[in-house]
Formats: structure tokens, sequence, C-alpha cells
């Protein structure tokens, strides 16, 4: 039965808020199935809250970038994050506990997510089948930097890297975002002194048309990789040592890096207003999982400013 608070919280909407279009674009209701069957519900204690009320709190905290106390807070402060939770003003609400245990039980099976999140997304007309850029980002470690080269005591898992210059500390997201729409498709996390392109063949798909990619991956490795599954191949050239490089090659580098900056736009969103630019975790496993909560929230957000009008119209 709808609460006349619950019917308060309707009425107040003025047109489709950001997160009434989100709820427009998800089957959500398979999603939640999903969710049942890959999450243990024994380890959200008794009564469990719904597993589906859960993500989308997960997916509300890295579009705002909420810790788990802010989260909770948000939750009773704002109707309308309730309302996209499916959760009543009248209900009880999950804690920062509940919040952790169930990211925590979420575990790897949050990269199952992000491709029913991809596969909704195409099934409302977001294809990703032009082309596919791929690139790689530094997060910074959450704990305190140790001395230039050292392993950190607290964080052993992250490494240290140099980028323009500047050493730094933590992990390397290395991700695919499809050409037309910057959608994130698929990513890794490694260690910061993992190289770029050691995981560049993890992020493609055999049915990708072409892919384009930075100096950073100009390997012959990668070159037949591309060759040998029939896929257009737009890495960038790097200048040989000692040689000096082909017209031809500057040509086509300054022609490919326009589209190839869009991985870049994508890590900028991520990076300055969903917090990715320091871990808030420890961990490579965990980090990955925070960055692909990360992934599916940009997706939401992204798709709803690409998507025609009347997709996303409130009924």
């Amino acid at each position: 039965m709808t609460s006349l608070a619950d019917m308060l919280v309707t009425q107040q909407s003025k047109g489709a808020t950001k997160l009434e279009k989100i709820s427009k674009i998800i089957n959500w209701k398979r999603l939640g199935s999903n969710l049942d069957v890959i999450i243990r519900r024994g380890k959200m204690g008794r009564p469990p809250y719904p597993s589906l009320s859960l993500f989308k709190v997960l997916v509300l905290q890295r579009l705002y970038d909420l810790l788990d106390p802010q989260m909770k807070e948000m939750l009773y402060d704002r109707p309308f994050f309730r309302r996209f939770c499916d959760f009543g003003l009248t209900d009880q609400l999950p804690d920062e506990t509940i919040i952790c245990k169930f990211r925590g039980a979420l575990g790897k099976k949050v990269n199952t997510l992000l491709e029913a999140v991809l596969q909704d997304l195409a099934d409302q007309g977001l294809t990703m089948k032009r082309g596919a850029i791929v690139g790689a980002t530094v997060i910074s470690s959450k704990s305190s930097c140790p001395r230039g080269g050292e392993v950190s005591k607290t964080n052993p898992e992250a490494g240290w890297t140099k980028k323009a210059g500047t050493y730094h500390h933590g992990y390397n997201m290395h991700a695919c975002v499809d050409e037309e729409h910057g959608l994130v498709q698929g990513l890794e996390v490694t260690s910061a002194d993992v190289h770029d392109s050691f995981v560049f063949g993890q992020l493609l798909y055999a049915d990708d048309t072409r892919v384009y990619a930075d100096k950073a991956y100009d390997s012959q490795k990668n070159h037949k990789l591309l060759s040998d599954y029939g896929i257009e191949d737009r890495i960038l050239y790097k200048g040989k040592r000692g040689s000096k490089q082909p017209q031809s090659q500057k040509e086509l580098n300054k022609l490919w890096n326009k589209q190839r900056s869009g991985v870049e736009r994508t890590f900028a969103h991520l990076k300055g207003q969903q917090g990715l630019r320091r871990c808030r975790c420890f961990g490579v496993e965990k980090t990955k999982q925070w960055a692909t909560l990360n992934a599916i929230a940009y997706n939401l957000a992204r798709a709803i400013k690409i998507l025609p009008p009347e997709r996303l119209a409130t009924g």
C-alpha cells in the first residue's frame, strides 16, 4: 500500500529527474533476478534488504561519489534517493555496515552486472559496433605513498609508474570504450607498474570492427592480434629511435588521435565527477570492483544524455 508520504514524493516530481530517466532505461526486474542468483542472501542479515535496492544504493554512491556513511545520510535526507532505490519514506533504511557487506558479497560478480547493463542499453539502441578505443589511467593509492620505488606495507599490490615526468603510486585502470558513445564496455585493473599494452587483448571482443589506441600499445604483438581477428588497426605509431618517422605515420596519428581521445573524456568524467582519481580501497580485486561500479554508473548517466527524449519520457 502506498503511504501519503510516498505519494508526496511522486507529486513533487516536475518532469523526469536524472534518476527517473535512469530508471526508464534498465530492465531492473531482470537485473534483480540476476542479483538474487549471484548473491548469498545469508550475508545480508535477517530479514535481508532486497538485493536490487542495495545495488541501486551502490550505483548512487558512484554517481555522486559518496562514502558509506554519507550514503546512509543521503538516503534519509533525499526522498528521490529513496524512491530510486525502492524504499518508502517510512521504511527502515540500510546503514553503512549493510552497504559494505553487500558490496563484499557482490565481489567479482559486478562484472556480470556491467554486461547486463550494457545489454539493456543495447536494447535501447545504444549498440557498440562501430569501433573501440583502448586506454589506461592511473588511480592514486589510498595509502600514503611509500618512498620512491618501495613497496607499501599497507597496500602491497599497488605499484609505481611515471607519467608525464611525474611518479605515481597506485593502480592502472585499463578500459575499452565504444567509439560512438564513449560507454565503458570493459575494464581491467592492475598495479600501476604493469605496462598498458600487456592487457590489450583482454579488453577487446572478436566482433570489434576497429580499434584505436595510443602509442603505448604500438607493438608487433598487438598489431598481429588485431590482424588475426580481422580488426581494423588504428593504433598510433611510435617514432623509432635513430630514424625519422615517416610523414604518412604522422598524418595518420593526427587523424586517428581525434577519435582516440574519446577515452580521455571518459576518464576525465570518472575522475572529476565520480571520484576515480583516488582509490577508496586496497588491493587489485577490490579496486577493480570499485572501478566497475564507477563504469556502470557512468554508462547510465551517459546513456540518458544521448538517448532520444521519447525513450526517457515519464509515464
